[in-house]
């Protein structure tokens, strides 16, 4: 069994959700088809082409993904750099993965995004606190893809809404819980150079 892989769905990134019925179907199938492979192996690279460091493919991980790629077919957010970073925005403000591991991993991406892409990240964000993700629903993996077009009701609400205010707040506060993450371990390493120097 081959022990590394891509980014499942990652070979035909969407600018647009899909809009038709079959094809939606379609796409869900063939994504639940490619996460089932990707949930066997052992290591996925993060970024295929840009960073070729293999990381380990975590239980929480292999029960995310199915519903993490059924987002990214249903909002439109493609399998890039870039749309990663507002699907982690998207995500926090539907309702995240719960999981400790998943939350430390996505929660960089925000910043990220809020830095390279404000714009873009902040509209995902505020699209998300519209919507509703799929992690809280209970359902098996083959029920959740059969119900769709139900979902896409739910999760695909129109992008470009202005924010309210509890909204920008929230953003905000996202934002600089994401840059306190990331900044956290070089201030320590610091904190303990400076104390080892003294």
């Amino acid at each position: 069994m081959d022990e590394v892989g891509g980014r499942a769905g990652i070979s035909e990134p969407l600018a647009q959700p899909a809009c038709d019925a079959a094809a939606l179907e379609a796409r869900a199938i063939h994504i639940a088809q490619e996460v089932a492979a990707e949930c066997r192996r052992s290591y996925w690279y993060p970024l295929p082409g840009l960073l070729r460091v293999p990381l380990p493919n975590f239980g929480w991980r292999r029960r995310a993904l199915l519903r993490h790629d059924l987002h990214h077919l249903l909002t439109g957010y493609p399998h890039t750099p870039l749309g990663e970073m507002e699907m982690a925005a998207w995500e926090f403000a539907a309702g995240r993965f719960e999981h400790a591991g998943a939350t430390a991993f996505c929660l960089p991406l925000v910043g990220l995004g809020a830095a390279l892409s404000p714009r873009r990240t902040r509209a995902a964000f505020v699209r998300g606190r519209r919507s509703t993700s799929l992690y809280a629903n209970p359902l098996p993996d083959r029920e959740a893809v059969s119900r769709i077009l139900e979902w896409r009701r739910q999760v695909a609400m129109p992008a470009g809404l202005p924010a309210s205010r509890a909204e920008g707040s929230a953003y905000r506060r996202l934002v600089a819980l994401s840059f306190a993450w990331m900044l956290a371990p070089p201030a320590l390493l610091v904190l303990a150079a400076w104390a080892a120097a003294r």
